[in-house]
């Protein structure tokens, strides 16, 4: 009886210490967290606390944590001048994203189920994924990308120039491969039993089950075309085409000139042109709607990359 309360007594400690031990570890991989997080947070929080102070704190104090004379004469500036630019490149940055993002992820699901198969469904899935992988390692080069692409399929100062270059990601289509491939074989067998096509196969059995990743690589996709700046750069010289990222570009390039320009010298001292203030101010532009959108699919992220990666 004696040597059983001991047993259970040193069983009691271990507990304990193995719940210490464990308590202390999450408050190590929470402070850890916590800092990444600041860390991420804070050069936007400077970036908006910029772009509504004034120019002359910005230039006299440097940046800080809290406004200096606060104020929204940035963006009557830039909405002023360029309102209807500005709003212009939003709706073609969204056009470019949603046409963008259904067209590549159609690419990429379809290729990575076939890819997926094994070779007796389909002969050609190994020389598919070598082909695709081939194209990760090795490239053309940007100058016969650029002359393949106005010279031959005539993508330039089009909305096509803006969405086709993008129409196949390889990493995210192995990850959707992996997806496809994690779907049970017994589902698949039982559909072509009862009759189902490969079409009704693909549509009703392997695309649901793949969902996480198929939302993952949405989403992704969805944020390449957001930040995309190459493309519009290479491909579009319309106005009218600009993207937001591009437009922004050209109008801090033009704050620039204008701050250099010669014949406005001696002005300089009358006058104090938004240049710090708006470069925060145009990033705040680009970030809001990814901010918005963010929050409402980050588990997405993880679990798309992660399911289908390891079996067992």
């Amino acid at each position: 009886m004696h040597y059983s309360d001991e047993k259970g007594e040193l069983n009691m400690k271990k507990q304990q210490e193995i719940q210490s031990r464990k308590s202390k570890e999450s408050v190590l991989c929470y402070m850890i967290v916590g800092i990444m997080a600041v860390s991420c947070f804070l050069p936007l929080w400077i970036a908006f606390v910029a772009s509504i102070s004034e120019e002359s704190a910005i230039v006299n104090s440097g940046f800080s944590l809290l406004p200096r004379k606060p104020t929204l004469d940035t963006y009557k500036f830039i909405i002023e001048n360029k309102g209807t630019m500005l709003f212009r490149a939003y709706g073609i940055s969204f056009l470019t994203v949603i046409i963008g993002t259904v067209y590549s992820v159609a690419v990429m699901t379809l290729f990575a189920y076939a890819t997926a198969q094994k070779k007796e469904n389909f002969r050609f899935s190994n020389i598919l994924s070598f082909f695709a992988w081939f194209t990760m390692i090795f490239s053309g080069g940007l100058l016969p990308w650029y002359i393949l692409c106005t010279k031959y399929y005539g993508l330039q100062n089009n909305i096509w120039a803006l969405i086709l270059p993008y129409g196949m990601n390889v990493f995210y289509m192995f990850v959707l491969k992996n997806n496809f491939k994690a779907v049970p074989e017994e589902l698949v067998e039982a559909a072509r039993i009862d009759g189902a096509t490969d079409a009704r196969v693909f549509f009703s059995v392997s695309l649901p089950l793949a969902k996480v990743g198929l939302v993952s690589v949405i989403l992704f996709m969805a944020l390449q075309y957001w930040n995309d700046f190459y493309l519009s750069l290479y491909l579009v010289t319309k106005t009218d085409l600009y993207t937001l990222q591009k437009l922004l570009y050209n109008m801090m390039a033009n704050i620039s000139a204008l701050l250099t320009n010669s014949s406005l010298q001696s002005a300089k001292e009358h006058i104090v042109l938004p240049s710090n203030t708006a470069r925060m101010a145009m990033t705040v532009f680009t970030v809001l709607p990814v901010l918005v959108f963010y929050p409402f699919a980050q588990k997405y992220f993880v679990k798309g990359i992660t399911v289908g990666a390891v079996k067992g």
